[in-house]
């Protein structure tokens, strides 16, 4: 019952999904610190794109219970949130909404580690609540 549940929530999700945003700024010499050339920043859909990417990936990985891929995705996902061009709106709802996702993601990491597989789906759902809940918020402000 909770994985034709899970599907469906995921599938909405990523069919309703808008791409909120600002491109992210690079530094001045294009260069990271070991010297060598940076890559350019993520535009805002660039961003929402591979996020929408690795979550597809991690329902995947959840689906088959590899809980390692699926901590190593939610790191990734983590990392995406420390983009520039993630806080599209600076209001405290926006940043509750966007924590309340790293906090999912930060459950599903530990769930990994620990190889406990409910506590991973369960986390997995928030994480995609969030996702609704923020771009539902940020779609309603314009």
């Amino acid at each position: 019952m909770l994985r034709p549940l899970l599907t469906t929530c995921v599938a909405l999700a990523l069919l309703i999904l808008p791409a909120p945003g600002t491109a992210d700024e690079t530094p001045k010499d294009g260069k990271s610190k070991d010297g060598k050339p940076k890559a350019a920043p993520l535009t805002k859909e660039e961003l929402m794109k591979r996020k929408l990417e690795l979550s597809q990936q991690m329902l995947g990985a959840l689906s088959v219970n590899d809980l390692d891929k699926a901590g190593k995705l939610a790191e990734g996902l983590l990392t995406v949130r420390s983009a520039l061009s993630w806080r599209v709106i600076k209001t405290e709802m926006y940043d509750t909404l966007s924590d309340d996702f790293a906090r999912s993601l930060k459950g599903i990491t530990k769930a990994a580690k620990e190889k406990n597989y409910e506590a991973a789906k369960l986390n997995y759902l928030g994480m995609t609540m969030s996702c609704f809940n923020c771009h539902t918020y940020v779609r309603d402000r314009k």
